[in-house]
């Protein structure tokens, strides 16, 4: 990429900060900062974990909590709808959330609790069997007895594991477990898991390979997940598209370009879904390597394709032509941005200094106090200081 001086390379600079804005990630001030890893399209049945009940053997009339865990972005509102039902017993609160309160019949037998869970139009379903065994009769209470209590020191009580420390019996066990501990978040249990159940030849062993390296991926482990994702390949993971397009993603973050490149194409030779991510992201990829003419095509590509967010290629787009001080272009991409997302104080940012740099200082000052508008933190010193260059002794 070449390096230029004063405004130019301030615009080259704050144009590497947002490659990161652009896969929908936030971003430390500090552009050389090791930065998290690309969001990711994840499929909805990923992101449904299994039913769970803080007991799963009730006598009748008891209750139990029974809940499902899900994959959604912290803080913000639930996108999901759930809709719960049951061969047998009550559904005493929750219906419509993620956790019910269910109890038990009187009758004894095996109970299934039921979930559909809605997001747009896809729909996911999870059960999860109950025991109910016959309600407790009441027993007299035996009298005491004249046995004397032997003397002496009393036992240490000794430490009973938790369930979820026990050892387990098979690989499909540790793989289930490790789903659990992901949903969870303790990525640690999850990698030792995923491990146990790739030791114990988990049938597909490619799925546990896949997983193990999602997982390396989220926590920034790149090398292995590079490893672990090229072990999905060779063993032929289904769709075999998406090891490919995560390997080209921790290639990305590892500085590897050229090795990014290659995965990305093959992920698009392979018909990725959806195959916008793909060229995007190659695109990204040809930016950092400074080969403008091949990043712009495959923006274009993901704009044909119709990405999701689309203001992500054109704002990329627009940065491409800035690099290569085609500043009418650039201002025509951002501007679209703008309408796509009219509080993306980025692309106001960076339109101000394609406006600067074509000598339009008017619209530039413009642009560079939008942003003191809309930013208050990120960019709001630096559009503050541009202002201050800007304006006439």
């Amino acid at each position: 990429m070449n390096h230029q001086t004063g405004g130019r390379f301030n615009n080259l600079l704050r144009g590497l900060m947002l490659l990161l804005v652009s896969l929908g990630l936030t971003y430390c001030r500090n552009p050389l900062a090791a930065t998290p890893p690309p969001t990711l399209e994840i499929p909805l049945e990923s992101k449904i974990g299994q039913l769970s009940a803080s007991r799963t053997s009730l006598a009748g009339g008891e209750t139990t909590d029974v809940r499902v865990a899900v994959v959604k972005v912290l803080g913000a509102a639930d996108p999901f709808a759930y809709q719960w039902s049951t061969t047998g017993g009550l559904i005493l609160a929750g219906q419509g959330t993620c956790c019910i309160s269910y109890q038990a019949p009187e009758t004894p037998g095996a109970f299934e609790v039921h979930l559909t869970v809605q997001y747009e139009a896809e729909f996911v379903q999870r059960s999860l069997t109950l025991q109910v065994s016959a309600p407790p009769t009441a027993t007299p209470t035996p009298a005491p007895t004249d046995t004397p209590t032997p003397a002496g020191p009393t036992p240490e009580p000794t430490a009973t594991p938790l369930p979820t420390d026990l050892p387990l019996p098979d690989a499909v066990a540790y793989f289930n477990r490790a789903q659990e501990y992901y949903f969870k978040r303790d990525y640690e249990r999850t990698l030792a898991d995923y491990t146990k159940a790739i030791e114990l030849n988990y049938d597909p062993l490619s799925e546990a390979y896949y997983n193990r390296g999602y997982v390396q991926y989220v926590q920034q482990n790149y090398t292995p997940a590079i490893e672990d994702f090229s072990k999905a390949i060779e063993l032929n993971y289904d769709p075999i598209a998406l090891p490919y397009y995560n390997r080209a993603n921790a290639h990305f973050y590892k500085g590897n370009n050229d090795q990014a490149i290659a995965d990305y194409s093959k992920a698009i030779e392979l018909e990725y879904d959806p195959l916008s991510l793909p060229y995007n992201s190659r695109g990204l990829a040809y930016r950092k390597k400074g080969e403008y003419d091949n990043a712009i095509p495959d923006y274009t590509k993901a704009i044909e394709l119709k990405h999701e967010p689309l203001v992500w290629p054109y704002y990329n787009r627009g940065n491409a032509y800035a690099d290569k001080g085609d500043y009418e272009r650039a201002i025509s991409d951002y501007g679209e941005a703008i309408r796509l997302d009219a509080a993306n104080a980025n692309a106001y940012y960076q339109r101000g200094l394609a406006y600067k740099l074509k000598g339009d200082f008017a619209a530039a000052r413009a642009d560079f106090q939008k942003v003191m508008e809309l930013d208050q933190d990120t960019l709001r010193t630096d559009a503050e200081a541009q202002l201050q260059e800007l304006t006439p002794p």
